[in-house]
């Protein structure tokens, strides 16, 4: 709504979301239904392939940064602080501070500098992980240890297709990963 200056540093101003987070509701009720994760997950794919569609990379997709507003159950997607935009050439047109939720974030985001390219595969595995973390009521394991380890078992009760979403996602190479939410 509103930029300005003060103190020595800028502020936004932002609408106020009435409503608590995904994390919040997770670690109140447990995991989600399958249906209802997978709804809440299509709105921020929806998010995420706008903001992808202009080179911007979220890059701290996790249940903690997606509000439910109260008046309409909507997904709402917060927290830009981390994120960057990227030119025609994939190079970053700003600098922000390396952002790594432990369980949420690829490998990728682990190096030195974090995201320094267009990627919009890192923002699908920290999808994917917060899927995980919605139908397990669980955070996901660090990258690494699903780099070397692989995924532990998910629920016996998830369709085959959430799985598969999931394991695609979250694969540990960012090139095995999908190249766009709309082929999740």
């Amino acid at each position: 709504l509103d930029v300005f200056k003060e103190n020595g540093t800028a502020y936004y101003v932002m609408d106020f979301i009435e409503g608590s987070s995904l994390e919040q509701k997770v670690k109140q009720n447990g995991a989600l239904p399958e249906s209802e994760a997978i709804d809440y997950i299509k709105q921020v794919a929806k998010a995420l392939d706008y903001l992808h569609q202009r080179r911007i990379s979220h890059l701290d997709i996790k249940p903690a940064n997606i509000m439910i507003r109260k008046e309409d159950n909507r997904a709402i997607l917060i927290d830009f602080g981390v994120s960057k935009q990227y030119d025609e050439q994939g190079e970053q047109t700003s600098t922000t501070p390396v952002g790594v939720s432990h369980g949420y974030a690829p490998m990728e985001q682990y190096n030195t500098g974090g995201a320094s390219s267009f990627l919009p595969q890192a923002d699908i595995y920290s999808l994917g992980s917060t899927l995980y973390k919605l139908l397990t009521g669980t955070t996901p394991p660090h990258a690494i240890e699903v780099f070397n380890n692989g995924l532990p078992s998910l629920p016996s009760h998830l369709s085959a297709k959430v799985v598969s979403i999931i394991k695609n996602a979250m694969h540990p190479r960012s090139n095995d990963r999908p190249k766009s939410v709309s082929t999740l």
